[in-house]
């Protein structure tokens, strides 16, 4: 009786040590991912934030030569879905940003988003080997918003925003550079020389997390053949927290770079005069020459003063970035009585789900259950085989 309990210890013990060890494997595996998808909380109406843990594989994705988005959303589904398909919905957008200096001497960008509809993501990123930062996301880029009927907090929502690294449109990093990407005009651009390709959208997760300066931004896209998103061009408007800030195009297979301190929806590289091109751009223009000096609620007022509201487009997000703080300021969906200040150095350890924690403590209580049952059994076997031999004679 002590061998057959001794055989059924051991198949026991065996099996239960594997289901252990695959819970282990599973957790190594994915816990960057449950980390991600735990941490993404609603803060307001239509805006979210995430805090992402997991390597996004950046380096790989450059040295890819990913050229169009198609390409962008399988590298992206690949990695960071095992190769699940996600629909994608790209627009055309009317954007505007600017560079102004605060009364306390920081530097300032404002960004508006202007697109169809969509919900916002604030994405937290602290890439090893790279910079910080605070990005945003339209979320109906990968389907997801309320105009697709999957929240971002649902199941699906949450696992399809692993993607969100490599759909951010503008961000600031902790070394005080900021990145937006705003279109430009119609017709795609495709450069081709001897440079590895890179596509536009790509682009501004690489200077976010590479690059400190605007002259370091500019010597990495000068490494790239540049293409456009699908059915139009685009152009990046950069600023640091010294107050340096441009513009960067793409033309006649050539990069330009333009110094200057506005920009909205027109190429400004082939243009000698600006006034007129744009009526957003005018407004910008005319009030920072006015007024050098503005406060956060000043430059949330220059975007609201630039919002689009039509019926194809409207402004999804303003935001202002605090260049020397690394903080945001975001009014989302034009409700510009409600802002919301994200911090990355606090919201985003709060939003830090640690995942391999959780599933150690949910394995050391499996197997304290696991000794404590087998040894009452253990205990009850031994007495009823007691009995039974007492009574045998």
């Amino acid at each position: 009786m002590k061998k057959s309990l001794t055989i059924v210890k051991i198949t026991v013990l065996s099996f239960v040590s594997l289901i252990m060890l695959i819970f282990v494997i599973i957790g190594c595996i994915l816990h960057g991912r449950i980390s991600s998808m735990m941490s993404i909380k609603q803060v307001g109406d239509g805006f979210y934030t995430m805090n992402y843990q997991q390597n996004y594989h950046l380096d790989k994705a450059i040295k890819s030569n990913i050229k169009n988005a198609d390409d962008l959303f399988k590298f992206a589904c690949d990695e960071m879905l095992f190769g699940i398909k996600v629909d994608m919905n790209l627009y055309g957008s009317g954007c505007s940003a600017f560079l102004t200096e605060s009364p306390d001497g920081d530097y300032l960008v404002g960004r508006n988003l202007d697109l169809p509809g969509s919900d916002t993501l604030a994405l937290f990123t602290h890439p090893k080997g790279g910079y910080a930062s605070i990005s945003t996301v339209s979320t109906n880029i990968i389907s997801v918003s309320k105009k697709n009927g999957i929240s971002p907090t649902s199941l699906k929502g949450r696992i399809t925003l692993l993607l969100s690294p490599y759909m951010c449109l503008d961000g600031v990093n902790e070394k005080g550079l900021t990145v937006s990407l705003l279109d430009q005009g119609p017709l795609e651009t495709h450069m081709n020389t001897e440079n590895p390709e890179l596509i536009v959208s790509l682009a501004v997760r690489l200077l976010l997390d590479k690059a400190a300066t605007v002259d370091e931004a500019v010597a990495l896209l000068e490494k790239h053949d540049m293409h456009s998103v699908r059915f139009l061009t685009q152009h990046i408007f950069i600023a640091d927290k010294s107050g340096n800030s441009v513009i960067v195009e793409w033309f006649h297979n050539q990069m330009k770079v333009v110094k200057y301190h506005v920009c909205t929806n027109f190429r400004m590289s082939s243009e000698e005069a600006y006034a007129g091109q744009c009526e957003r751009f005018d407004y910008l223009a005319n009030a920072l020459d006015l007024k050098e000096i503005n406060t956060v609620e000043e430059s949330m007022s220059l975007l609201e003063g630039v919002k689009q509201n039509g019926a194809g487009t409207r402004t999804v997000w303003s935001v202002v970035f605090n260049l020397n703080d690394f903080n945001a300021d975001y009014a989302v969906n034009m409700n510009y009585d409600k802002v919301y200040h994200i911090n990355p150095r606090t919201d985003s350890k709060e939003g830090a789900i640690m995942t391999l924690p959780i599933i150690g403590a949910f394995l050391i209580l499996c197997v304290s259950l696991f000794f404590i049952f087998y040894k009452k059994k253990d205990k009850k076997i031994l007495e009823d085989d007691k009995e039974y031999n007492e009574g045998s004679n």
